[in-house]
C-alpha cells in the first residue's frame, strides 16, 4: 500500500510539474519596453532615437496584423504622428524624434511629452507612454545630446557596456607626451 501511495505521490508531482512547465512556457517574454536614446537632457531642436523591441513588436504584430508601426508623441494639445516604419522580424523599430518638428504654428515643444509606439492603422493597440520632459536648452552641467554609450533602458547589453567602459579606462590611462 505504501509502495502505491508513493506512486500516486510521484505521477501527481509529476503532473503538478508538468503544468507548470506549460504555465512558464505560454508566459510572454519579458519586455525591455520603449527606450529613448539618453541624455542628460532633452531639447526642443535635438533629435532622439525611440526604440521599440523586437520581442514587443512581434508580439503587437501578431496580436494586431500589422506590419508597420507609428510614434505618437502628445504633448497637451498637440498630437505628432510619424511616418509609418516597417517591422523586420526579429529587429528592434526605431523612431527618429525631434520635438520641435512635433508642434504646429508657435505652439512650444518644451514641457512634457508621452510617448507611444502603436500598430499602424490599427485603433487602440499601443505601448507606452514613455515620458520625457523637453527644455529649450540644456541646464548647467547637462547636455542635449545624445549619449554614445547606448540608447535608453536595457538596449545596451553588457558587454556592449563593459567594453566601453574597458576602452575608455584605457583611453584614460594612456600617457601623455
Amino acid at each position: 500500500m505504501k509502495k502505491s501511495v508513493l506512486a500516486r505521490s510521484l505521477t501527481g508531482a509529476a503532473g503538478a510539474a508538468a503544468v507548470a512547465g506549460v504555465t512558464i512556457a505560454m508566459a510572454p517574454a519579458a519586455s525591455a519596453q520603449l527606450a529613448i536614446t539618453s541624455s542628460t537632457a532633452y531639447c526642443v531642436s535635438t533629435t532622439y532615437t525611440i526604440t521599440f523591441p523586437s520581442a514587443d513588436a512581434q508580439q503587437m504584430a501578431s496580436q494586431s496584423g500589422a506590419s508597420s508601426f507609428v510614434l505618437q508623441a502628445v504633448n497637451g494639445t498637440n498630437t505628432w504622428w510619424s511616418a509609418p516604419v516597417t517591422y523586420t522580424s526579429g529587429q528592434d523599430v526605431t523612431f527618429q524624434w525631434t520635438p520641435s518638428q512635433s508642434v504646429t504654428g508657435s505652439t512650444s515643444a518644451v514641457g512634457n511629452w508621452n510617448l507611444y509606439v502603436g500598430a499602424s492603422g490599427v485603433a487602440g493597440v499601443a505601448e507606452g507612454p514613455l515620458s520625457v520632459n523637453v527644455v529649450q536648452t540644456a541646464p548647467s552641467g547637462a547636455t542635449c545630446s545624445p549619449s554614445t554609450l547606448g540608447t535608453g533602458s536595457a538596449n545596451m547589453t553588457v558587454g556592449q557596456l563593459i567594453s566601453n567602459l574597458l576602452a575608455g579606462l584605457s583611453a584614460a590611462q594612456q600617457p601623455s607626451q
